[in-house]
């Protein structure tokens, strides 16, 4: 049975997300004022974060699978699955473009960068913390 490390992986990150999305939405009234549209592309743009997410998890469970099985994984499910994620960031960002007088397609774009914020603030923290912790010594 795989494991289910990418879920609380995926759950953490949706979470972390949410704050995420306040902080920017907080930050963008300071520059644009309130804005419904702004609101709408974030809501969309983690959306968007979320379903290529799941399929990355999706991906990663069946490569762990086919390497359990055939002793290899699969380069074209993996280039599939690829593709599917950047297509449904694509479908997210058209449709941000195409509607953006009601949806901000900068903010759709935000939350992309939310994993490498939240995963290089956890690098730099667990490291600061370990760093600390050795000087005691």
């Amino acid at each position: 049975m795989p494991s289910d490390s990418p879920a609380r992986e995926i759950r953490a990150l949706m979470k972390r997300a949410v704050f995420l999305d306040i902080a920017a939405y907080l930050i963008s009234v300071m520059f644009l004022g309130v804005t419904l549209s702004f609101a709408l592309g974030l809501l969309l743009g983690t959306a968007v974060l979320l379903i290529s997410l799941l399929l990355l998890r999706i991906s990663v469970l069946r490569m762990e699978e086919d390497a359990r099985r055939y002793g290899t994984s699969s380069q074209r499910r993996h280039l599939l699955f690829y593709a599917a994620r950047l297509g449904v960031f694509a479908l997210g960002f058209g449709a941000a473009l195409l509607l953006r007088g009601r949806i901000s397609p900068v903010a759709v774009v935000i939350p992309m960068l939310y994993p490498r914020i939240v995963y290089t603030a956890g690098a730099l923290f667990s490291r600061s913390g370990s760093a600390s912790g050795k000087k005691k010594r």
